[in-house]
């Protein structure tokens, strides 16, 4: 008797695992669940407790401080860490690369065309 019981609750998993929700019937169960989270959203935001005008200023004017002072710091850490590396070389000033050499357009008076003359100069 426990082998007939086993074998129908098997058979029964086996249809409910064959049977597929449709695309509309899974759309209105996330309509539903949706539906419940901003319900549940709205209660929670019910238990806020929001602070008053005194102390949102009070905490705004922290927040806004502490912002500044780090960023003061950040600068002058920066400001050191490359006058440090400037000093030392770190960075090495720009070396000048040679130029490739310039083109020069010239007009030949018997076919009226231009030909690019290469110039072995550098100067300009």
């Amino acid at each position: 008797m426990a082998k007939n019981e086993n074998q129908n609750k098997r058979v029964g998993r086996q249809n409910q695992k064959a049977v597929k929700k449709g695309f509309f019937a899974r759309l209105a169960q996330a309509g539903k669940s949706l539906k419940t989270f901003f319900i549940n959203l709205r209660a929670e935001l019910k238990r806020v407790v929001w602070p008053d005008r005194k102390r949102l200023i009070q905490n705004t004017a922290t927040v806004l401080a502490i912002c500044l002072i780090a960023s003061v710091i950040l600068f002058v850490v920066d400001s050191v860490f490359g006058g440090i590396l400037e000093g030392i070389g770190f960075y090495s000033p720009k070396t000048e690369t040679a130029a490739p050499p310039a083109i020069e357009t010239t007009i030949d008076e018997t076919s009226q065309e231009t030909e690019p003359v290469v110039s072995d100069d550098t100067d300009e």
